[in-house]
């Protein structure tokens, strides 16, 4: 079952006002339709809280933030944010915020599913990259179906990358397979010193942890 984490800081009445309004109503149905998509989201009324507290908030790339606070307030403290987190003036209209907290949620959503973690690598589908700590390169679209399909089966010889991938029924330009390997070889030992992120072992490929 899905979870919505919702916190509301520094206003007591808009945190009622939204349980009365039903909260996991406002949110697009279609959210709800991926059981995986636990998502944080905090709202923080700006003014009423800390600076040292929000910026703290902040640091965390992994939630949705809507921080509301007066013109004013903006202007004077310039707090960086991330992709998921915004700025919305007060006074807000309450459709408007609807609209904006699914739009929000939407893109969380759509990043989120598109990461996994192979070994200790994040792998971003939808960036088509590979990263690890704060270090990021970028993946051709063959080397990211390349790693996929070991990762979603680990231990796959030439033959069937080559069909699967590459859409060859014989196994004659085995070149191209060859090509990409060591052109992702060769990345991911430049970027991360790894020589073993794809190992071969009688005829077959394997990602090892």
């Amino acid at each position: 079952m899905n979870k919505i984490e919702l916190s509301v800081l520094g206003s007591s009445i808009f945190l009622k006002l939204l349980n009365e309004l039903d909260f996991n109503n406002i949110i697009n149905p279609n959210y709800h339709k991926n059981k995986n998509n636990n998502i944080s989201i905090k709202i923080l009324f700006a003014e009423n809280l800390n600076i040292k507290d929000v910026k703290k908030i902040l640091l965390d790339n992994d939630l949705v933030v809507l921080l509301l606070s007066h013109k004013d307030y903006i202007k004077k403290n310039l707090l960086k944010l991330s992709n998921f987190q915004i700025y919305l003036e007060l006074p807000i209209d309450l459709l408007s915020f609807k609209e904006i907290l699914n739009i929000l949620v939407t893109k969380y959503s759509f990043s989120k599913n598109s990461k996994i973690t192979i070994k200790n690598y994040e792998v971003d589908k939808n960036q088509r990259s590979i990263s690890k700590k704060n270090t990021i390169i970028k993946l051709t679209e063959k080397e990211l179906e390349l790693i996929l399909a070991l990762k979603n089966n680990n231990g796959l010889n030439k033959s069937y990358l080559l069909k699967t991938i590459w859409k060859h029924n014989l196994d004659l330009d085995s070149h191209a397979f060859e090509t990409h390997l060591h052109r992702l070889r060769k990345k991911m030992h430049k970027a991360f010193q790894d020589d073993n992120f794809i190992i071969e072992k009688n005829s077959s490929y394997y990602l090892i942890s």
